[in-house]
C-alpha cells in the first residue's frame, strides 16, 4: 500500500491501555480532533495543547476553556513547557498510551521529548506514515499517523453514507455536506479573505498580476479562480501539475508535487508587483509551498488557500485563507468545494470593488479575432 494512502488510514486502537490526546493551539481543528477524543473515550487520558508558544497566552487559556471537563496541559515541545506535567500524569498510567492528535500537532516531538530519542519530525503533513511503540519508564508509547477515518464506512470517503439506503439520500447527504464545508469555513476564512482583497488590489494598482498555482484537486481550485479572474479583468496566470491529458492520474496520484523544477519554471513568472497564491489542502504540496517561498524572495506578496495552516505554506504566506472543512478522508471533497467557494468570493468581491459590473465582465469573454494566413500557406 503506497504511503500516500497509508497516511490516511488508522487501524482499530486494540490492546490501549490510555491515550494523551494532542492538539495544535495555532491550528486546533477541533471537529477532527473530536473523532480522536471519541475513539479514546473509554480510556484514561488527558490533553496536550501544543506549540502555545505560538499564540497568545489568552488564546490558549480560550482553547483550553473549550475543554472543561477534561484534564488539560498548555505545552509546548519547542520550550518544554508542561513537560514536567505530563510526566507527572504518565505516572499514573499504566502499560501502552497511544498519542493521538492531527498530524502537526507534535505527537512524535512529545514523545522524543519524554525518551530522549530523535524520531523524524517535520511541518509536512504526513511525517509519521505509521504506527511505532517507544519504551518510556513503565510504559509503551505508541506514536500514531495524523489522520483518521472509518475505514468500515463506505468508500473511505470524506463524506459518511452510512445509513443512506435509496439513491437520492445518497445525492442528497452529499450535497448538504458540501454545502456545510462551505459555511463551517467562513468565519475562519473571513479574516484571510479580507487581507487578500486588500492585499490583490493593492498590487494589481501597481501594475501587477496574481500567479496561482495548485496540485491535484487543487489544481481545480487554481483554474477556477484564473478563469474567474480573466472573465473578469483581473489580470492572473496559472500553473498546475495536471500537465493536460494526464490530468486525471495527477489529480490521484500527486505527479510532480514533489518536483521543485516546477516551482523554479513557475516563479520566472513572477514580478515583485504581483501576488502569488498557492492552493494546497495539505499545506504540504511541495511544488506549491516551494513556489511561494521562490515568489517571497523575488519580492512578491504571498496568499495561501489551505485547510492547514501550521504547514510550510502557511509559512510562506504573507496572507493565510484557512477553511474549516474537515474531517476528512483520504477523498477531499468538502474542502475542494470549500476552497471553490472562497476563490470565487474572492474573485467576486474584487471585481465589484473594482467597479467591473456584468456589461464589462462579458467584454472580456468575448471572442477576439486577428487576421490569420490562408490555410496551407506556409
Amino acid at each position: 500500500m503506497s504511503e500516500r494512502v497509508f497516511k490516511k488510514l488508522v487501524p482499530a486502537l486494540r490492546d490501549i491501555d490510555g491515550s494523551i490526546l494532542m492538539i495544535n493551539a495555532k491550528d486546533p481543528q477541533l471537529a477532527t480532533f473530536m473523532l480522536f477524543a471519541e475513539a479514546v473515550s473509554n480510556l484514561p487520558n488527558f490533553l496536550v495543547i501544543n506549540k502555545v508558544d505560538l499564540v497568545s497566552e489568552t488564546e490558549a487559556q480560550i482553547l483550553a476553556g473549550k475543554f472543561p471537563d477534561r484534564q488539560v496541559v498548555l505545552a509546548s515541545t519547542l520550550t518544554n513547557r508542561g513537560l514536567d506535567e505530563i510526566k507527572s500524569r504518565l505516572e499514573e498510567f499504566e502499560g501502552k498510551v497511544v498519542v493521538l492528535g492531527i498530524f502537526n500537532s507534535g505527537k512524535t516531538s512529545l514523545i522524543n521529548a519524554l525518551t530522549g530519542e530523535d524520531n523524524p519530525t517535520g511541518k509536512i503533513p504526513g511525517t509519521t506514515l505509521k504506527f511505532s511503540e517507544h519504551k518510556y519508564k513503565h510504559l509503551v508509547l505508541m506514536d500514531s499517523v495524523g489522520q483518521i477515518i472509518d475505514v468500515s464506512k463506505p468508500l473511505m470517503v470524506s463524506l459518511d453514507l452510512t445509513g443512506c439506503t435509496t439513491n437520492e439520500e445518497k445525492l442528497r447527504r452529499c450535497l448538504t455536506q458540501d454545502a456545510s464545508g462551505i459555511l463551517s469555513s467562513i468565519e475562519l476564512a473571513m479574516s484571510g479573505l479580507l487581507k487578500a482583497v486588500d492585499l490583490i488590489i493593492q498590487q494589481v494598482n501597481k501594475g501587477g498580476k496574481i500567479v496561482v498555482v495548485g496540485a491535484g484537486a487543487s489544481a481545480l481550485v487554481a483554474k477556477e479562480i484564473a478563469g474567474q479572474s480573466q472573465e473578469t479583468g483581473l489580470p492572473v496566470l496559472v500553473f498546475t501539475n495536471d500537465f493536460a491529458d494526464s490530468q486525471p492520474i495527477s489529480f490521484t496520484k500527486g505527479i510532480g508535487e514533489m518536483e521543485a523544477g516546477l516551482s523554479e519554471y513557475f516563479v520566472r513568472a513572477v514580478n515583485p508587483t504581483d501576488v502569488a497564491i498557492g492552493v494546497s489542502a495539505s499545506g504540504g504540496t511541495g511544488f506549491t509551498y516551494r513556489f511561494l517561498e521562490l515568489s517571497r524572495e523575488k519580492g512578491a506578496k504571498t496568499i495561501a488557500i489551505t485547510e492547514n495552516i501550521d504547514t510550510p505554506l502557511g509559512d510562506a504566506a504573507d496572507v493565510i485563507i484557512k477553511s474549516d472543512a474537515k474531517p476528512e478522508g483520504p477523498s477531499s471533497s468538502k474542502i475542494q468545494v470549500a476552497h471553490l467557494a472562497i476563490g470565487h468570493a474572492l474573485v467576486l468581491t474584487i471585481a465589484d470593488i473594482r467597479g467591473i459590473d456584468a456589461e464589462a465582465s462579458i467584454q472580456f469573454m468575448l471572442p477576439t479575432r486577428i487576421p490569420n494566413k490562408k490555410m496551407g500557406i506556409k
